[in-house]
């Protein structure tokens, strides 16, 4: 399969790119989530398959994992009781 082409109107922009392991009872699924600013300041979310990543991105996923989940540990939270 192709690597996916992410498609961006006149003055939208991609501002993060998160890989993310999923997996469940009997399934496991490794998608980019990629999120994209819209022109009204908006979120829109794209996902790339593990089979439609280029090369870079496959190369890139796994570290980029560790350090998001990394990142998501840094940060301080107070949970509601």
């Amino acid at each position: 399969m192709k690597p996916k082409k992410i498609k961006l109107a006149r003055g939208e922009r991609i501002i993060a790119v998160i890989p993310e392991y999923c997996k469940g009872p009997g399934w496991a699924n490794s998608p980019a989530f990629v999120y994209i600013e819209r022109n009204d300041k908006t979120l829109r979310t794209e996902c790339i398959q593990p089979e439609e990543r280029t090369p870079e991105l496959d190369t890139l996923f796994k570290p980029g994992a560790a350090m998001v989940n990394a990142l998501i540990a840094a940060v301080p939270v107070a949970k509601e009781k």
